[in-house]
């Protein structure tokens, strides 16, 4: 246990965050995504996410949409540019849960983050990040950025 502890310590200390038990394990940062995504949302429901993001992210909801999830994707430029206009353009009454990349792991383009989440902290909807490219690399302020959710790997950064 004080090992655990410990651990969610130091990450509170590199992500800014004042509670360590907001913090939990899973077997990886895949699994951390399913986690979320599953756990947020049902079918008949609207999840937003990016033509950028990495499988863990796309494959899931691309099963859940064929159980009836409504899922929209928002299309980045060929660099990995995004508007996050189009982020606001996409919501729907029903919209749950928008989840995005920080950072492509195919063109290295750093996603606006910070203006995701205020579109969807305006809206009341979970903002889902997959952090797997920058934490540990980027720095992350999670008492500033309106993200609910973070997911990243222990073996990377």
């Amino acid at each position: 246990g004080q090992i655990l502890l410990c651990a969610r310590e130091m990450l509170c200390e590199l992500f800014h965050l004042s509670d360590p038990f907001r913090i939990i394990f899973t077997y990886n940062c895949t699994d951390s995504l399913n986690l979320a995504i599953k756990g947020l949302v049902a079918p008949g429901d609207h999840v937003i996410t990016t033509s950028m993001e990495h499988n863990a992210v796309a494959r899931p909801l691309k099963k859940l949409e064929k159980q009836g999830l409504e899922l929209t994707l928002v299309q980045c430029s060929p660099e990995g540019i995004l508007d996050p206009g189009d982020i606001r353009k996409a919501i729907r009454p029903n919209t749950r849960l928008i989840v995005t990349t920080h950072a492509s792991n195919v063109t290295g383009a750093i996603l606006p983050i910070e203006e995701i989440g205020n579109i969807a902290r305006d809206h009341g909807i979970p903002y889902l990040v997959d952090a797997a490219q920058t934490a540990g690399i980027l720095p992350i302020d999670l008492s500033a950025l309106p993200v609910d959710l973070m997911a990243f790997p222990g073996h990377k950064g």
